[in-house]
């Protein structure tokens, strides 16, 4: 699929985005996306592949971690940390998942004295900041703490919120914009009901918002209110359809960097129907489709 310039966007229905072909069977309209941003450091430009690419948040640090990530042929997976747990071949991106792990676990230090390994362009900022169990963190911790990410030179993307309309977030990036920071492009999160046409719209606002390019970090079908008791109302086959669809419309989309699928355990009431592994680490029929993707 030819990439469009990144200064254009097609103005085009989210579902008819998600179709395969779509893209190519659009016609010339189309519409600046891009809002207008004040002048702040930069690092060089990064271009990127026609093709978006897929990847996965994965912690395991063992054989069979190995074998999840290599099956699901991905161009490139993180950690929630600051360097690779496993030796794969499937490119690595770090990152600083807070304000503890950059100044008690040397996470600068870890990216810095691994470049030469790792060969990363990009550098993730802090997890979810915004909810007391991960981050943590306040708006201001984050943006004393933010030069100190900008100084490797790396291309930063912003601290992944809970969601991408999250109040923290917006208070970051006013201040980040004021004080002459840099974000090179925004990363998000985004877990809900099996509506693709949904789904895109969210990714589409968030580059309108601040003008940059989106990289889909944690993405998956959940329902929140299941229980043990009361699994999830959504199936599996449904999920396939959501993660078809949305594979399609993130890759239609210009704008778009990258994106990871977020799986739990199979048995997880909630978000078992998006688990890409059975409980014995061998794909799941949903693995197995985004293997395909």
């Amino acid at each position: 699929m030819e990439l469009m310039e990144r200064r254009r966007f097609l103005t085009m229905p989210l579902a008819a985005m998600a179709a395969p072909g779509a893209l190519l069977a659009a016609t010339a309209g189309s519409a600046q996306a891009a809002v207008a941003t004040a002048a702040i450091p930069t690092v060089p430009a990064i271009t990127t592949p026609a093709n978006t690419l897929k990847g996965l948040g994965h912690g395991g640090k063992d054989a069979l971690a190995l074998q999840q990530i290599n099956s699901l042929k991905l161009k490139w997976h993180y950690t929630w940390g600051s360097h690779p747990n496993v030796a794969t071949a499937t490119p690595f991106v770090p990152m600083i998942k807070s304000a503890r792990t950059l100044l008690e676990q040397d996470a600068i230090g870890y990216v810095t004295r691994q470049l030469a390994e790792t060969k990363t362009k990009h550098l993730l900022g802090f997890n979810e900041p915004d909810h007391e169990a991960q981050a943590n963190m306040s708006v201001d911790q984050a943006i004393s703490l933010w030069p100190r990410l900008q100084a490797t030179g790396l291309r930063l993307g912003s601290p992944a919120t809970t969601g991408p309309a999250s109040p923290w977030l917006a208070d970051f990036m006013a201040k980040a914009k004021n004080k002459g920071l840099r974000v090179d492009f925004m990363t998000m999160h985004r877990y809900a009901w099996p509506k693709a046409d949904e789904f895109l719209r969210k990714v589409t606002e968030l580059h309108e918002r601040y003008g940059k390019p989106i990289w889909v970090t944690e993405y998956a079908v959940a329902d929140w209110n299941a229980t043990s008791t009361r699994p999830s109302v959504y199936s599996r086959a449904q999920t396939e359809d959501f993660m078809r669809a949305t594979v399609a419309g993130l890759r239609a989309m210009p704008f778009v960097e990258r994106f990871a699928w977020k799986t739990r355990p199979a048995l997880d009431p909630k978000m078992g129907c998006s688990a890409l592994f059975h409980t014995n680490g061998t794909l799941t029929t949903t693995g197995k489709l985004y293997a395909s993707l």
